[in-house]
């Protein structure tokens, strides 16, 4: 099974339950990679923000090419889990 909007939704709630400073989301946007980290502060709307621009399988609703591959949170390290 592939990461799904629910993935993502879990992802924010743990962060939120555990106090964690950041959410990590890698995104392929037309064959170039990049990762975002959310800081806590910005959680809740991010997490708005992704869930209406992603369908339920995390690929972006006007391009097809942009899609979620990772989550993870916590500090910095947590980089390594998903780079």
């Amino acid at each position: 099974m592939g990461l799904t909007k629910q993935s993502l939704t879990e992802t924010f709630k743990k962060a939120k339950e555990t106090e964690a400073p950041f959410v990590f989301v890698a995104i392929v946007a037309e064959n170039t990679e990049e990762v975002i980290a959310v800081p806590a502060k910005s959680f809740e709307a991010k997490e708005q923000f992704y869930s209406k621009a992603y369908n339920d399988d995390l690929v972006h609703v006007m391009n097809s090419k942009v899609y979620i591959r990772g989550m993870a949170y916590g500090n910095a390290e947590e980089l390594n889990n998903i780079v």
